[in-house]
């Protein structure tokens, strides 16, 4: 799964990416606006996208733009894809939540927190916990994401103790996790603040 825009993994053409970014809003869009928030392609080809889309039904002209039809019987399946991201961050919420020992903190880090990377980026994962079962647990979540998304996951297990170790240590890692996580679970506050 591309983790910088997940639609193309089903929809590998500049459609995905344009129709990713109509998806994002409910309100219109011009071409401007359509292809900066695709991050592809070139004006002309998002404007032939955009076209054929309106062609189809798919997309609206509309004063202001363009503007995706939500009556279109294919839009439930477009917003879905354009939420991928999304749908990961509640799995790996699903899949902790069923823990018998609730962590502390899950969050993910990296590319995919930044949403920068590509097909071929790890989707990392920071899980803190003082279940005695962690390294299972972890390996487990991360053969998880794995058939999720087809990515390599890298699931870090660190104890409370761990991270007060790292914090002491001021290791170059933790201030990678302050400055990108996005927690999935759990509280921030487990990494202590900033020094």
């Amino acid at each position: 799964m591309d983790v910088s825009m997940p639609i193309t993994t089903v929809v590998p053409s500049l459609d995905g990416p344009v129709l990713a970014a109509l998806a994002a809003t409910s309100a219109p869009m011009g071409l401007a606006g359509v292809h900066a928030r695709a991050g592809r392609g070139s004006k002309s080809g998002v404007r032939s996208v955009l076209l054929r889309l309106v062609d189809e039904g798919l997309v609206l002209e509309v004063p202001g733009g363009y503007l995706l039809n939500r009556d279109h019987v294919a839009a439930p399946a477009v917003e879905l894809l354009a939420s991928l991201h999304g749908e990961l961050v509640s799995r790996i919420r699903g899949a902790v939540e069923e823990w018998s020992i609730p962590p502390s903190l899950v969050g993910l880090f990296g590319s995919a927190a930044r949403r920068d990377g590509d097909a071929n980026s790890d989707i990392d994962v920071l899980v803190v916990s003082d279940d005695p079962d962690l390294d299972d647990r972890v390996d487990e979540l991360a053969a998880r994401i794995r058939r999720w998304t087809g990515n390599r996951a890298q699931v870090v297990g660190r104890t409370p103790t761990e991270i007060i170790r790292l914090r002491r240590a001021e290791e170059p890692i933790l201030a990678e996790w302050r400055r990108d996580l996005v927690v999935i679970a759990g509280e921030r506050s487990e990494l202590g603040k900033a020094a």
